[in-house]
């Protein structure tokens, strides 16, 4: 079996909504879908530089490791008997809303109020890693986006 390690991070803007990426359809093997920023971690990369390279790329955000906080590490995701993803979570806040998508991996994006997030969302484990962001802001006390 072959594990891939990647980052999973979910932005808030200042007006405490959350953004979400759509992933275009391909034929075949998906429909259109939205997600958090995803990404691989590259060789020589931890999981820090990993989620700073992948918002940069897919979103034009220039964060810092101040901006991003990691929640949680191996949260293993099964894609066939042959795949496993590994992924750690992140959650950075950002003080502005102005993106420019990467046209090459999203198709469109948009801020979203929190209460509409889940249902939004197309696969379990983004919805999986969204109920842990929540917990993880609530205890925070930071409870605006449960």
């Amino acid at each position: 079996m072959t594990t891939k390690y990647s980052i999973e991070c979910w932005i808030i803007a200042p007006d405490q909504r959350i953004l979400l990426l759509q992933v275009p359809a391909r034929p075949g093997k998906h429909e259109a879908f939205w997600q958090p920023v995803t990404g691989g971690i590259e060789s020589g990369e931890n999981p820090q530089q990993a989620v700073l390279r992948e918002v940069s790329e897919e979103t034009g955000l220039h964060l810092t490791t101040a901006d991003v906080q990691e929640i949680t590490a191996g949260l293993d995701v099964v894609i066939s008997p042959d795949l496993t993803v590994s992924k750690t979570l992140f959650l950075a806040r950002t003080s502005t809303d102005d993106i420019l998508t990467n046209p090459d991996e999203h198709q469109d994006h948009q801020w979203t109020d929190p209460a509409l997030v889940l249902e939004a969302l197309h696969w379990d484990s983004n919805r999986e890693t969204w109920a842990m962001v929540q917990k993880h802001l609530s205890a925070a006390g930071t409870d605006h986006a449960a």
